[in-house]
């Protein structure tokens, strides 16, 4: 039993520890997790693979380059595929029934306030111009 108190205390405190990458796409979980812990915004990103506009939105807005730093600078990105079963339980959840969607959260004493919500397909001017839209209206660096 002491073991594991002290495994389950080790690995507590080498997650709250480790360096969280704002590069990278996390689950749902760790996304909030992180957010959280960071007092950023959660994106978090409904898509499925069927979806012609989720290819369109990543292949030319979400790997652009102005887009990532914008994202990198103030967000942390929870990338959910609406059709698992976690994504279906989310997107009920959090009322996006269809893809692309974006939603967006800010921690507030300990739970989730939303921020804002877009859907569809945009251009990368355009994404850009709401995630400022979301930085600003939530305040805080980082949201040029």
């Amino acid at each position: 039993m002491r073991y594991m108190l002290l495994v389950l205390v080790g690995s507590l405190l080498m997650v709250s520890a480790q360096e969280v990458d704002f590069d990278r796409w996390y689950p749902y979980g760790q996304a909030s997790q992180y957010a959280q812990s960071q007092g950023r915004i959660l994106m978090v990103y409904f898509w499925s693979h069927a979806c012609p506009y989720c290819d369109q939105m990543n292949t030319f807005v979400l790997s652009d380059e102005a887009v990532s730093k914008a994202l990198r600078q103030r967000f942390v990105v929870a990338s959910v595929d609406s059709q698992s079963p976690e994504g279906r339980a989310l997107s009920t959840q959090m009322r996006a029934f269809g893809t692309p969607s974006f939603v967006f959260f800010v921690p507030q004493g300990g739970t989730w306030k939303e921020a804002g919500r877009l859907f569809g397909s945009r251009t990368r001017a355009q994404f850009l111009s709401e995630l400022r839209q979301i930085c600003a209206k939530v305040g805080g660096e980082g949201c040029g």
